[in-house]
């Protein structure tokens, strides 16, 4: 069961992430002990997507919406009433869009600091250039 702290606190580390990714709507336990059911994700699962990205808040909630867009894919309908149409498969197609283009922007982002130029310091007797490293 997704169960978090209620009320939600965006002062706490997970309680920013949930508000982030918009996972507010819970509902609280009776008899009143603090804590609530969610949507889509638990406390523990926030927190083991922090953990997995420390370094990269956007993968963390990448990878947070996917999950969310799968848990959404797995009970998606189309639903038709006389003229009325509702397709909940439209809302899980929308949020894995956008779980996917936000995993690419972090992971492009990830890698463009992992990378650096070295600058050139000298040559050899060859002629060939190198940089600090002596290659």
């Amino acid at each position: 069961m997704n169960t978090g702290a209620w009320p939600v606190d965006p002062g706490t580390e997970v309680g920013l992430f949930r508000t982030e990714l918009g996972d507010t709507v819970g509902t609280p336990n009776v008899p009143a002990d603090g804590l609530a059911k969610f949507e889509f994700l638990s406390d523990a699962a926030i927190a083991a997507m922090l953990l997995a990205y420390p370094t990269s808040r956007d993968m963390a909630m990448a990878k947070a919406l996917t999950s969310a867009a799968f848990k959404l894919i797995s009970s998606a309908q189309d639903i038709q009433v006389d003229d009325i149409r509702i397709k909940t498969v439209e809302r899980a197609n929308l949020m894995l869009t956008l779980a996917t283009t936000l995993g690419s922007a972090a992971a492009a982002g990830s890698a463009s600091s992992t990378f650096s130029v070295v600058p050139l310091t000298g040559s050899n007797r060859a002629g060939y250039y190198y940089g600090e490293s002596g290659f």
